[in-house]
């Protein structure tokens, strides 16, 4: 699978081949169109070849585009985990002064965990989305079974403490999977 970083400002985000395009695990912050644009044309890659986003989880750094991605025709992959979080997302912003623009959600790709696997398919893609809460009660991973692990901020399990245990199980649910490689939302 190909699988390019286009993170910039400390953030990972990667593009996913699919069928006639790509997917994109997490974006940036929002008003960092550009920067995002500016990262593709560097790698030779244009913003049309998106066709699905996916956010590990709704905070800024990893969602905070999602509407102006959804604007350039981009759709929205929304799993059930995170469908209540969005308007939390918004109710953020209220109070920051980032150019945020709110999450529609009538025109959402709603989907269950356990309906991803044949999502995904669809896309040629062979894997699932899982739930793995413990950075945040929203955060999902991208399963790859080739063995690979889109995991956004879910913290490295040799830094969580013994008393950790909701993030403890999500990495349990990780490794239930031939996982040999993992894509963290922040670092190597």
């Amino acid at each position: 699978m190909n699988i390019v970083n286009v993170g910039y400002d400390s953030t990972n985000y990667y593009l996913l081949e699919i069928k006639n395009g790509k997917l994109l695990v997490d974006s940036g912050f929002p008003g960092t169109l550009p920067k995002l644009n500016a990262k593709l044309k560097q790698k030779g890659i244009a913003l049309s070849e998106i066709k699905y986003f996916l956010a590990t989880h709704y905070h800024p750094d990893h969602a905070g585009l999602a509407q102006e991605l959804k604007n350039q025709g981009i759709k929205l992959i929304v799993l059930e985990q995170q469908l209540s979080f969005i308007p939390i997302f918004t109710e953020f912003f209220k109070t920051k002064k980032y150019p945020y623009k709110e999450i529609k959600l009538n025109d959402n790709l709603n989907l269950k965990c356990e309906d991803s696997r044949k999502f995904l398919a669809g896309l040629d893609i062979s894997g699932e989305i899982i739930h793995t809460p413990g950075h945040s009660d929203d955060s999902v991973t991208l399963i790859i079974d080739e063995g690979f692990a889109f995991t956004g901020d879910l913290h490295p399990i040799f830094v969580l403490p013994k008393e950790d245990t909701i993030s403890r199980q999500s990495w349990d649910n990780i490794y239930q999977h031939n996982i040999t490689k993992i894509f963290p939302g922040h670092g190597g």
